[in-house]
């Protein structure tokens, strides 16, 4: 549902991950401190993570093309857990983060993420200030396609959600709201007065109030990189004036993510996600494709297909190369479905096991969208 403000938020999504994390990491797993595994004495950051206790600074790397190059910082407060629970829980956290990149794009945050008893209640509390700018290709315009406009959206939001574990099971209920409001305004074009005429009177001021009930079921064997089980989620965000939202309409989404080892050194990853607007929203609200390789925002409409798999192989102790492959369309109805075509990515990279106890991996994506778009990425655990 706030896909709009995806830009700013997918840089601290990883890092308010800790909290959700079910690692079966227990206190008889922590060491003394130390930048080295004693298991195999490689460069390794599961103490650091795991025991770390106070503020701890993590550095932001963007490489979003649709927002070009950029930076920042997150500084997160570890707070310590005095009960203790027979599997790991991990540490509640409260944090602040900024950011900058090429095209003045920039963002502020302050979060809080929060796990009540032994991983029964999973909370996230978000306050955010993003002023993003980004090309629109329009939602199924043949004249924008060709000729981007240069939005800004100048906005400030506020987010909160709640997931309660169903029994003893992997399912999760949950219930999310967000209030978003922002400024929108287009760029001027250089020698189109007219069009800049047109695009000045679209300038206006949006309110974006939803509510977001969702089902989840989570058998991941971590957090991070998972090698093995499912995530998935049905949920329908609604929009509403009687919420304070300008436009009353809703978006339904269908998400799955499976992970299946194949043998003791190939793991594979399965992604299928569905979005479908059901009546009106603000243009910038619409789904849209999100594959690597592909500019956010760059493909729009009422509902969009995703497909995309990866393979990881480990070649060499700590060190893995994986391969993806993927596919994604954004269509109006089922009318229009055959007359659109299907944007499509493949890529590689390269990973190493950077936090043995939690199953976390790092390193970098390349990626060609569509034959010649090209981008690469900064990965710290998985990359969806």
């Amino acid at each position: 549902m706030y896909k709009y403000f995806l830009l700013f938020l997918f840089l601290f999504s990883g890092v308010c991950s800790h909290a959700q994390s079910d690692s079966t990491a227990t206190e008889k797993n922590k060491k003394k401190f130390s930048l080295r595994d004693p298991e195999d004495n490689a460069i390794d950051l599961s103490s650091y993570l795991i025991d770390f206790k106070g503020v701890m600074p993590v550095p932001i790397i963007i490489t979003e093309p649709a927002v070009g190059y950029g930076g920042g910082v997150a500084l997160i407060y570890f707070h310590n857990r005095k009960k203790k629970y027979n599997s790991y829980v991990a540490p509640n956290l409260t944090g602040v983060a900024g950011l900058g990149t090429q095209n003045k794009t920039w963002g502020a945050a302050a979060f809080h993420t929060h796990i009540f008893g032994e991983n029964r209640v999973r909370t996230t509390t978000a306050f955010f200030l993003p002023k993003v700018r980004y090309d629109y290709y329009g939602n199924d315009s043949e004249l924008l396609s060709k000729n981007p406009v240069t939005v800004k959206l100048n906005s400030w939001g506020v987010f909160q959600e709640a997931e309660l574990r169903i029994a003893e099971s992997k399912f999760y209920a949950g219930l999310a709201y967000m209030y978003f409001k922002s400024n929108v305004s287009f760029d001027t074009i250089p020698g189109k007065p007219l069009v800049n005429l047109i695009l000045s009177r679209l300038n206006s001021n949006s309110v974006i109030s939803t509510i977001k009930p969702m089902l989840v079921y989570d058998s991941r064997d971590n957090n991070f990189t998972p090698t093995k089980g499912i995530n998935s989620e049905l949920s329908i965000s609604h929009s509403a004036k009687w919420l304070g939202s300008d436009d009353t309409y809703s978006t339904l989404k269908t998400d799955f993510y499976g992970y299946l080892p194949i043998g003791s050194k190939v793991f594979s990853g399965w992604r299928f996600n569905g979005s479908y607007m059901l009546g009106e929203g603000p243009f910038y609200a619409y789904p849209f494709v999100s594959l690597r390789g592909i500019p956010a925002m760059r493909y729009q409409s009422d509902n969009v297909l995703v497909a995309e798999t990866e393979w990881r192989y480990n070649f060499y102790r700590r060190w893995s190369v994986v391969g993806f492959t993927g596919v994604g369309k954004a269509f109006k109805d089922l009318d229009t479905f055959s007359h659109i075509d299907f944007t499509y990515t493949v890529g590689s990279g390269i990973r190493y096991k950077l936090a043995r106890l939690l199953g976390l991996h790092s390193g970098v994506d390349f990626a060609m969208g569509n034959g010649k778009d090209f981008a690469f990425y900064i990965v710290f655990g998985s990359s969806w």
